[in-house]
């Protein structure tokens, strides 16, 4: 074998190692691309469930308390107050549902002590609540383009 020809067939032999090392890494890098926006929509719905959880720890704890407040005829639902509930059941609620959100009370009922729509927000999600027909909506908030003035 002469010269030329080992250095010819040296230079295949480099060529195909390269090609071959090429074709893996694009294998990995397609299915990195395909794997990962999997992957964090699972993330996403997993915390939405969380924040799901928290709300309907939420509902019932109003419940419950708008329960006690018609019982001693106190008041439960007070426009003025942080979250539409008088300060103390809004500490009450906070308290029995445990849940690390806020919430807001949107409208009752008209005896008043019966929640038809709340929202609570946990983190970059939100949760609507509606009582008829009963009903949870769970939005991730996104913030996409533009710029603040």
């Amino acid at each position: 074998m002469t010269q030329q020809q080992h250095e010819s067939k040296f230079t295949q032999i480099k060529y195909r190692w390269i090609k071959s090392l090429f074709t893996i890494l694009i294998i990995i890098l397609l299915a990195i691309v395909t794997v990962i926006p999997g992957a964090l929509r699972l993330l996403h719905r997993a915390d939405a469930q969380v924040a799901l959880g928290h709300a309907k720890s939420v509902r019932l704890a109003l419940q419950v308390t708008g329960q006690e407040c018609y019982g001693r005829s106190g008041t439960f639902f007070d426009a003025s107050q942080e979250g539409g509930v008088a300060e103390s059941i809004r500490t009450e609620v906070l308290n029995l549902s445990k849940a690390p959100g806020d919430f807001w009370v949107l409208q009752m009922a008209e005896d008043g002590y019966t929640v038809e729509k709340f929202v609570y927000r946990e983190g970059d999600y939100t949760v609507w609540y509606t009582l008829e027909p009963k009903s949870y909506t769970v939005y991730y908030e996104d913030y996409m383009a533009g710029k603040e003035e």
